[in-house]
């Protein structure tokens, strides 16, 4: 603050020290608003001792009762924008990488955040700024008076934190996200279809051929999946975007797993791109799969002796147990098949 009063970006006033908005050109850039037009919509309040409407608070004189500091101007408190700046200095330095906050911050706040840093250090004050979305709660705003406060400890006890990832990253953070237990849901279905697509891609590693002809092409899409994704990434981190590229992932590789001719370089490159994209995104396709592939295979054999024996009952047991741990049986034209699903 002393530095600005001392540059001539401030002043004191009857105990207070205001920000001299004017005094810094680039002044509305941020939230792409001109300074007159702020000017115009600027109101002074009743006993404000300011020079100019868009001049802000930096220091505040104590009131009764207040918590207050001692200061060149008496005795008083920091406003909360240079409270923001004075830490960010000390802690990280007069140029920081990102700075990200809520929407409604973006003005006057981080505006004024922006004008005092780089007034008083003469450097960029933040290189990148992110502003998230609002949360919702069941499409409502989420506050303590409507009763529908949540945070994340809480949500954990009643949702996999794979899962709320999974779903907080199926909207670009810019936007609003709504909280619902139908969209944990929709985001938990969703998660476990990909989780599948994997899991069945390393069952079938064990049992595969070469590349043959026609895998260029699955070699190819997956190629195209992947520049999706790092495109998707690349503009202003839309995740929503790179989870459908994952969905995409999946379903190719369920197509792929019906082919008559599996390859098992193929496979290879199908679970290093699930494992590099889910990777990038923090989010977990590997689970207890339950059943181990061995136990799965020695209960399909023994269903087979089963039937061969004409012993119904028991092949039907068998297939009722395997259904209920989420195996699911095919018969192809290459002979029994099996999947989680």
């Amino acid at each position: 603050i002393e530095v600005l009063v001392e540059k001539g970006n401030a002043y004191a006033s009857s105990g207070d020290v205001y920000f001299r908005t004017r005094s810094f050109k680039d002044y509305g850039q941020l939230s792409q608003q001109s300074i007159d037009e702020l000017r115009a919509g600027a109101r002074i309040e009743v006993g404000e001792k300011k020079e100019d409407p868009l001049d802000f608070v930096l220091w505040k004189a104590a009131k009764p009762g207040e918590p207050a500091w001692t200061s060149p101007w008496g005795e008083g408190r920091p406003g909360w924008h240079i409270e923001c700046s004075a830490m960010a200095k000390k802690y990280l330095g007069e140029t920081i990488d990102i700075h990200a906050g809520g929407q409604d911050l973006k003005f006057p706040h981080h505006e004024n955040e922006i004008a005092q840093s780089e007034a008083c250090n003469s450097q960029k004050f933040a290189n990148y700024w992110m502003h998230n979305g609002f949360l919702n709660i069941e499409n409502e705003k989420m506050s303590k008076s409507l009763g529908n406060f949540l945070t994340v400890h809480e949500a954990i006890q009643a949702v996999d934190p794979m899962v709320l990832r999974f779903f907080m990253l199926s909207v670009q953070y810019r936007h609003p996200i709504n909280y619902s237990r139908e969209l944990i849901d929709q985001a938990a279905n969703g998660l476990t279809r990909i989780r599948e697509s994997v899991a069945n891609i390393e069952h079938r590693l064990d049992m595969t051929a070469d590349l043959g002809t026609g895998d260029e092409k699955w070699l190819n899409r997956l190629a195209a999946i992947k520049e999706h994704f790092i495109t998707s990434m690349d503009d202003d981190f839309n995740t929503a975007n790179a989870v459908t590229d994952l969905f995409d992932l999946s379903k190719e590789a369920n197509l792929y797993l019906g082919e008559a001719h599996v390859s098992k370089q193929v496979l290879e490159q199908f679970l290093a791109l699930f494992s590099e994209l889910s990777g990038v995104l923090g989010v977990t396709l590997t689970v207890d799969k339950g059943l181990l592939d061995e136990e799965v295979e020695q209960l399909i054999e023994e269903r087979n002796t089963a039937r061969q024996n004409r012993d119904f009952a028991r092949a039907d047991a068998i297939r009722d147990q395997l259904r209920d741990q989420g195996i699911l049986l095919e018969d192809t034209a290459q002979g029994m098949r099996w999947k989680r699903g």
